[in-house]
């Protein structure tokens, strides 16, 4: 009898060593991210979308878009890949922007011709000046064949937090324009 009592315990650490011992839970593989938690490659390309000339970036699939609309009437339009590496203008076909006003007469639009600048980097169109927040810029382009709209408000003030992940927007950099 009290050989049986003294092999339970042992028993007990023979089974608790075998199951501590089973197979190692497998590790995803890395995919460089670690000093960021909960965000993979992936994640980190799709959840860039801090502005690099001061408009604000849309996605259509992979597609990352900046639209710049200013007071002064000057637009442009940027594209960039999912990891937000620039793409030549050209990669959007059709491009096309509306400016819709509300005004005493009720919805005032004005099409826009855009071309591509002359460095190929943003499509870019003219208006008249933006006096109010009332003003929405409809744009339209074609990538890799399938058309795409989206309406974006002309807002006075830029964003300073990313809608999509709640964390602060870094400034544009500074026009070269300005004096030092």
């Amino acid at each position: 009898m009290v050989d049986a009592l003294l092999m339970r315990p042992a028993r007990l650490c023979v089974l608790l060593a075998l199951a501590a011992c089973g197979a190692p839970e497998e590790e995803p593989p890395s995919d460089g991210m670690e000093g960021m938690p909960g965000m993979g490659g992936m994640m980190m390309a799709h959840g860039d979308h801090a502005p690099r000339y001061g408009g604000y970036v849309f996605m259509h699939g992979d597609l990352h878009f900046e639209v710049v609309l200013t007071a002064e009437g000057e637009h442009r339009i940027y594209f960039s890949d999912a990891m937000r590496s620039e793409l030549p203008a050209a990669v959007a076909e059709d491009v096309r922007v509306t400016i819709r006003r509300l005004g005493e007469a009720g919805e005032e639009l004005e099409p826009l011709r855009p071309r591509i600048d002359e460095f190929g980097e943003a499509w870019i169109a003219s208006s008249d000046p933006i006096e109010t927040e009332d003003t929405v810029a409809i744009v339209y382009f074609r990538f890799e064949g399938s058309p795409y709209e989206i309406e974006v408000p002309f807002i006075m003030e830029p964003p300073t937090v990313d809608p999509h992940t709640g964390l602060p927007l870094p400034s544009p950099p500074p026009d070269a324009e300005e004096p030092r």
